[in-house]
């Protein structure tokens, strides 16, 4: 007959019991005489009933350790999704703000585009206007000062027909493409030049060389009021007195600046 040792619980206080049961094998006799105090000996065979408890329990704990294993897996996928979903919120957050900031710059561009040609605008609208009123205001004068016009005028007149603000006007200005050669300057009076040209004759520093009224050297020549002009001319020098242009304008003639070039 097999034996079986079982240890008694603690909580017990009678002695170790000897009995018999039945089981697929037959009686199995319990035997603790093979039992020291607080010794743990394994039994010697086992019956279905434990068999099954212990196949039970290691079912359990197997089953246990998978619903664990599932339990850890569906956290570690779900710690994954939530990754994956902070990620794309992150994502989407950071393309938000992208988009945000490149419409703000875009924005702003646009306003300083439509602000730069809102001024250009308003600056050739002003450049027009001003144009059209130099314009106007210079016929108004062309007109004034054909009203004045005369047959000859002399120096000694000029002052009292026509301001200086009007003369200044009516002068005009242009870029020398003449080569003017010498390293003086020179001035020369507009009876002189009345005197040596016929109506209608432009004249310049070159001119006035040709007919040796300066000196070959000289490259700059100022004009000056002095006696009597009796016919229109057109002068072209760098410099006049307001008289001598009054009196150029006054006869119908025209008075023109010429920049400082040296040639």
């Amino acid at each position: 007959m097999a034996k079986i040792v079982l240890k008694r619980k603690k909580s017990d206080k009678d002695t170790y019991l000897v009995r018999n049961v039945k089981s697929a094998y037959g009686e199995l006799e319990y035997d603790d005489s093979l039992l020291e105090e607080d010794q743990v000996v394994e039994p010697i065979e086992k019956t279905n009933e434990e068999i099954q408890q212990q196949q039970l329990r290691k079912a359990k704990e197997e089953e246990k350790r998978l619903a664990e294993e599932k339990a850890k897996e569906e956290e570690k996928r779900l710690a994954e999704e939530r990754a994956k979903e902070e990620e794309r919120r992150l994502a989407e957050e950071k393309a938000k703000e992208e988009e945000r900031r490149l419409a703000e710059e875009k924005a702003r561009e646009e306003e300083r585009r439509l602000a730069e040609e809102k001024a250009r605008e308003e600056e050739r609208r002003l450049a027009e206007e001003k144009a059209k009123e130099e314009e106007r205001r210079l016929a108004e004068e062309r007109a004034h000062m054909e009203e004045l016009q005369r047959q000859q005028v002399s120096a000694a007149e000029v002052k009292e027909i026509v301001s200086d603000e009007t003369a200044s006007i009516l002068i005009e200005k242009e870029v020398d493409e003449e080569k003017i050669f010498g390293n003086k300057k020179g001035i020369i009076n507009i009876d002189t030049i009345s005197r040596n040209f016929e109506a209608g004759d432009i004249v310049t520093v070159n001119s006035l060389k040709d007919k040796k009224l300066i000196d070959k050297n000289v490259c700059f020549v100022k004009v000056l009021a002095r006696g009597i002009i009796d016919k229109p001319l057109i002068v072209k020098a760098q410099d006049f007195s307001l008289d001598a242009a009054k009196m150029i304008q006054l006869t119908g003639g025209k008075v023109v600046l010429l920049n400082k070039k040296k040639y």
